[in-house]
């Protein structure tokens, strides 16, 4: 009888599930494989509700502390990664009254490159960062949070909803707006992504 593979998806969800059965019983070890599993992606979505890094990083410890010290009080959670999400968001409301969005910009290398390359480049890629920033400025704080949820965490449209104790539908029309807002300040800016491109070749 053929039984179907768990995709990757079932498969981390059944993980952390374990995982989480296997803390709330004691064991220190599997805590610390759900904080080396989520601390970079709970790192990235609270970096982006407030653009302090020591004060996010403060608040998943104290996320973490916390779940130890009320392992046995704690249920079952349906959706691990949902719980620590919500968990760390109500952490920093705590200490963070307006939310600021974050953008982070990888270095390119360039070890290869001239100084005058470098400079080039440096100053393509200023102007379509700053662009960029300027697009994201236009939506509210509320659609790059939902912006961030969707394509940057992979949740789906009712988990957005529950985390941010909105309806489905308010997030979907949210979701719509932003991503016509950045559509049309885009449009320009792939120009120059496909500019950059060709000067490079």
């Amino acid at each position: 009888m053929y039984v179907p593979t768990p995709s990757y998806s079932e498969q981390r969800y059944n993980d952390d599930l374990a995982l989480w059965q296997a803390f709330r019983a004691g064991q220190r070890e599997a805590l610390g494989e759900l904080f080396d599993r989520y601390a970079q992606p709970l790192f990235a979505y609270g970096h982006h509700l407030i653009d302090d890094a020591e004060a996010v990083k403060d608040a998943i410890q104290t996320v973490f502390v916390h779940l130890w010290s009320w392992r046995e009080s704690l249920g079952e959670v349906v959706a691990v990664k949902f719980y620590l999400y919500r968990c760390l968001r109500r952490e920093l409301l705590k200490t963070a009254s307006v939310p600021r969005p974050h953008l982070a910009w990888p270095s390119p290398d360039d070890n290869e490159q001239s100084a005058e390359q470098r400079l080039v480049r440096a100053e393509d890629e200023l102007r379509l960062s700053v662009r960029l920033r300027l697009s994201m400025d236009q939506l509210s704080s509320r659609e790059k949070e939902i912006i961030n949820l969707k394509y940057f965490s992979d949740f789906k449209i009712r988990e957005i909803a529950n985390l941010l104790q909105l309806s489905e539908q308010t997030v979907a029309n949210q979701l719509y707006r932003a991503l016509q807002k950045l559509r049309k300040a885009f449009v320009p800016c792939l120009a120059g992504l496909l500019l950059l491109a060709l000067h490079r070749m």
